[in-house]
């Protein structure tokens, strides 16, 4: 690996890294983690209801490590898993009416992060990262 291939990994670890700890140091007086406030906000986000599997895969954890998130997320009542009548082994996961209160208001957080972060970028450049990430996403996600 050359020096150059070293740095944009380096760079991108350091920089991923950082924006989760800016969003911890944002959150903390919530009481969650950037990890449980994202599962919320994905379960928040669908149109119906999603089982752990589901999850772990869009959060990109393992099924293993999301156990103890959503258990976390359910003592915290923000969200709970419903066991459906048509299939017992499954548990679907729903965020209550607390848990999308506090998504919303974290959510205005976030944005508001976010938008001072970017606030100095320029926008044509922002795209091209963006391209950038979602073409290396694609390809790390093909392998």
């Amino acid at each position: 690996m050359n020096s150059q291939e070293l740095n944009f990994s380096r760079l991108l670890q350091l920089t991923a890294h950082a924006w989760r700890q800016a969003i911890d140091r944002r959150m903390k007086d919530s009481g969650l983690s950037v990890s449980s406030w994202l599962a919320v906000a994905t379960i928040a986000l669908q149109d119906a209801p999603m089982n752990q599997k589901e999850l772990a895969q869009l959060l990109g954890l393992e099924d293993a490590s999301v156990v103890p998130l959503i258990d976390r997320l359910v003592r915290l009542q923000l969200v709970e898993r419903v066991q459906p009548k048509e299939d017992r082994r499954k548990r679907l996961l729903y965020v209550t009416p607390q848990g999308k209160a506090l998504y919303l208001k974290l959510k205005v957080e976030a944005d508001t992060l976010r938008n001072e972060l970017l606030a100095d970028i320029d926008r044509d450049e922002l795209a091209i990262a963006q391209r950038v990430l979602q073409r290396l996403l694609q390809a790390i996600e093909a392998k």
